[in-house]
């Protein structure tokens, strides 16, 4: 995917619009990218099990229409919310080259934290979060999206505890340290003991930079 193609993606900010019409019609779209995808793929399935079924190979009336359907396959998915994250994620580009893509990477986040059920309905991959997470911790923030990764490092501070939310910590180790410090330094005076906790460990995490950071070394920081 080129830079140049993010124009097409425009409509995918939408997901977390204020506006519910404006979210709705950035979900229908979606859904419809998902659903044109799966369509074509329980064709290809089903050809594949009736030719193996067959003893293999694909009879020649087919060849054509299963070279359309996976052409249609890969232009819906390359239309799909998630195209722009995926080649973000995918590695192998130089950096100044993925800059652009971090803000639909962190759009990501931004979803699960803003929208959730939304999120739930038609974006939730738990692996994907992860993936993410890991990659901007590798790569760093952008300068126009520092400012939402830091939001999004005090939201999970302060909100019920979500699967691969651990992941912030490593983000949080390469935001500007003196606007994470006063985002913990404020979470500590929190009246829930839990996000006191978190912002404790968080503030472990930063003054020793080399520590893992896990689900045993969570469990580890709190033991002591």
């Amino acid at each position: 995917m080129h830079v140049d193609q993010l124009t097409d993606f425009a409509w995918t900010f939408d997901v977390v619009h204020p506006d519910p019409d404006r979210r709705r019609a950035a979900i229908e779209r979606e859904r419809g990218y998902q659903q044109e995808w799966a369509r074509h793929h329980a064709w290809v399935r089903m050809v594949r099990q009736r030719t193996a079924e067959g003893g293999g190979g694909y009879p020649m009336r087919l060849l054509a229409e299963y070279d359309q359907v996976h052409a249609a396959m890969r232009d819906a998915y390359g239309r799909m919310f998630a195209a722009p994250i995926w080649h973000y994620l995918s590695g192998g580009v130089a950096l100044e080259e993925l800059a652009p893509f971090t803000r639909h990477a962190v759009l990501y986040l931004r979803w699960e934290t803003e929208y959730p059920d939304e999120w739930a309905a038609l974006g939730k991959s738990w692996a994907a979060k992860r993936h993410v997470l890991r990659t901007l911790a590798a790569l760093g923030p952008t300068p126009e999206t520092h400012g939402d990764l830091l939001g999004l490092v005090d939201a999970a501070l302060r909100r019920e505890h979500r699967c691969e939310d651990l992941g912030y910590v490593k983000v949080a180790r390469v935001l500007h340290g003196p606007s994470v410090r006063m985002i913990i330094d404020w979470a500590e005076e929190d009246l829930d003991g839990l996000v006191r906790l978190r912002a404790g460990y968080l503030r472990s995490a930063l003054d020793h930079p080399a520590a893992p950071v896990t689900p045993a070394s969570w469990r580890a920081w709190l033991r002591g």
